[in-house]
């Protein structure tokens, strides 16, 4: 790596750390971390960068905005010529990228151009995808759109979590980024136009993940699945009270009630909630208001025979706002599976261990 380049390295969330402690381990730490401020914190996947920049001694500085004077100002300072962007909600301004010799990268957990926008991760659940990318990119005007330098293509299995896709793709950028970071302080990194079919996820709130428990159980099971931690959660409300279900699986060997309806699903207090189709789910673990989470089993109010609330339409119309976008269109994913170009795919063997729930 040549001396006389220098990089910043920009992330506020836990996605970002592998990527960051790699490129310590490797021997090319960044001459700056900027990541988001203790006031951000309520962010899905929030992380406080100061463990990992102080054990690494390395120059760190936090920001709400990316674009103020105060982080124009420490660039200067730093002498930074390319800045890598890895889990930051905020468009980095032309003018800023303009004042770094080398510009800028992203790192997004999407095979760009599909899945431009917000929460890739619940997407990706959302819409049952069976493969999908993570995707290095220079960073352009228009957000997403930049060329890409190279992605890496993967399996998602079907029981996958939001939380072991969080993990997997965070490793996934480490992986990309160390193998690219020497050309991008050369400045001779690839540049190949985003092709295909794009497609814009909007941006997710904590109210999208009221379940509709009158839904079949695979809807309110992927619900569950894509809104897992570091995410809200999904919810319904029961006697008044918020209940997220932070986990759990579907169960075909127990015979379920009316939709919304607890039933008995095991020994002891196991139980589960009955769905629209008659399969039930049954919680592994959950969340009573604003509580930590508990065992579903040491909550005495869920007895077999009572119900959860029925969601007004109302209350539902907030979740039903924004269809899950792609259903519309084929998944450009199923033509274009990584084989073209220089892509790499991690078939499902080869990345199980990165996989897991």
């Amino acid at each position: 790596m040549p001396d006389q380049r220098r990089y910043c390295y920009v992330s506020g969330l836990r996605l970002g750390v592998p990527a960051l402690e790699e490129l310590c381990a490797q021997g090319s730490p960044p001459s700056l971390v900027v990541s988001y401020p203790a006031e951000l914190a309520h962010r899905s996947g929030y992380t406080d960068f100061e463990e990992v920049t102080r054990r690494h001694g390395l120059p760190h500085l936090r920001a709400a905005d990316i674009n103020t004077d105060e982080v124009r100002d420490a660039l200067a300072a730093h002498r930074i010529d390319l800045m890598v962007v890895a889990g930051w909600s905020q468009l980095v301004h032309e003018d800023v990228l303009a004042s770094l010799p080398l510009g800028g990268v992203g790192l997004h957990p999407s095979p760009l151009p599909v899945g431009r926008g917000r929460a890739p991760i619940p997407w990706t659940i959302l819409r049952d995808m069976r493969s999908s990318a993570v995707t290095l990119f220079h960073l352009t005007r228009e957000a997403f759109s930049g060329d890409v330098v190279d992605r890496i293509w993967f399996d998602v299995a079907e029981d996958v979590t939001a939380s072991g896709l969080y993990d997997r793709t965070g490793h996934l950028q480490s992986e990309l980024l160390v193998r690219n970071l020497d050309a991008l302080l050369e400045g001779n990194a690839p540049r190949r136009p985003q092709r295909g079919h794009g497609s814009e996820w909007p941006r997710r709130r904590p109210s999208d993940g009221h379940l509709d428990l009158a839904a079949a159980g695979r809807d309110v099971d992927r619900m569950v699945r894509a809104l897992a931690d570091p995410y809200p959660g999904a919810f319904a409300m029961f006697g008044g009270a918020r209940i997220t279900l932070c986990g759990g699986r579907l169960s075909d060997e127990v015979e379920g009630g009316d939709a919304g309806q607890i039933v008995s699903a095991g020994p002891g207090r196991e139980w589960g909630v009955t769905c629209g189709d008659g399969r039930v789910f049954v919680p592994e673990s959950l969340r009573v208001d604003e509580g930590v989470r508990a065992e579903p089993t040491s909550l005495a109010m869920f007895r077999p025979g009572r119900y959860f609330d029925v969601p007004s339409d109302h209350m539902m119309a907030a979740t039903r706002r924004t269809p899950i976008p792609g259903f519309e269109i084929p998944y450009p994913g199923a033509q274009y599976d990584g084989s073209h170009d220089s892509d790499q795919r991690i078939g499902r063997d080869e990345g199980r261990d990165l996989n897991s729930r």
